[in-house]
């Protein structure tokens, strides 16, 4: 529990120290490339976690790829990317194709989006994107924090809390700024506003759900495999298929609202049917590989 007390202290402090300095990163490092303050506020953050990051890690004595999760055997690393890239598009595949023929999606290309260059583009990017946010958010989750709180902590309780952590955090989004001069005091208001999102939890608990369930999921796979290679492949995959279906289709708006199954509407996909569906796969994933698992090394 310590770990998981210190990474969550780690998290604050450095959305706390982008705040700060958000009135000199702004300006200096994103405003040119043409972001919002609360755009730039969550940069700084992640820029701020990256540097400070490997002294984190040694005062963790994290500091080693057996310890983030890198542990596949020798030229086993991209055959198992591969099929974990493969196994994320075929489940939520799968899923987004359910959504669209019960008709909570319907197909809506809109005209500047037509054609098969704009399509292929998408597929790249999506494939991009999706290796990017596999490669740090489960080096991060399923890697280091899985690998600490694991040397004290039993596997239920390791899964459960950081899949708690890795949803709630897709949630913690800064606000815009109220217009005045970018202050200090004015980029905390907008942390503020962020976290504030945290106390009305029924506006997107369908999706926070679907995401625990995930991260959840991801940590089965790390703790099977012994490595987050296959995590951050079926990640990829999944990012991918959402950005591709986005592309394609909007959700069905029936009498103002859109379909209780995809909910909130924070990617038009998670919701009660992503959560049943990927709740479903990681009990029969977890049930069907039963056995001496892979010792967590780190």
């Amino acid at each position: 529990m310590r770990v998981y007390l210190l990474f969550l202290l780690y998290i604050l402090t450095l959305m706390a120290l982008a705040a700060a300095v958000l009135p000199w990163t702004h300006p200096t490092l994103f405003a040119t490339v043409g972001l919002t303050p609360e755009s730039s506020l969550y940069r700084s953050a992640m820029l701020a976690a990256l540097l400070c990051m490997p002294l984190f890690l040694r005062f963790l004595r994290l500091d080693s790829w057996a310890a983030a999760g890198f542990a596949a055997p020798r030229g086993m690393g991209w055959r198992s990317l591969g099929k974990g890239f493969a196994a994320g598009c075929l489940i939520l595949g799968v899923l987004a194709t359910v959504q669209w023929a019960a008709g909570i999606q319907h197909l809506a290309v809109s005209p500047e989006r037509e054609g098969l260059p704009y399509l292929i583009r998408s597929l790249l990017s999506g494939a991009v994107s999706g290796l990017a946010v596999g490669l740090i958010e489960e080096t991060f989750f399923r890697g280091l924090m899985h690998t600490g709180m694991r040397r004290s902590l039993g596997f239920w309780p390791t899964a459960l809390l950081t899949g708690l952590l890795y949803g709630v955090v897709h949630f913690v989004k800064p606000v815009p700024p109220g217009g005045g001069p970018l202050t200090s005091a004015e980029a905390f208001g907008m942390l503020a506003g962020g976290l504030a999102r945290l106390g009305e939890p029924a506006a997107f608990a369908d999706s926070l759900v679907t995401l625990v369930v995930a991260g959840v999921f991801l940590s089965m796979v790390r703790e099977r495999t012994g490595s987050i290679v296959w995590a951050i492949g079926i990640h990829a995959g999944w990012v991918m298929v959402i950005k591709v279906f986005k592309h394609l289709t909007d959700p069905t708006v029936v009498g103002g609202q859109t379909s209780p199954w995809i909910g909130s509407g924070y990617d038009s996909v998670t919701g009660w049917m992503a959560t049943i569906w990927l709740g479903a796969l990681a009990a029969v994933y977890w049930w069907a590989g039963r056995g001496p698992t892979p010792r967590v090394s780190g």
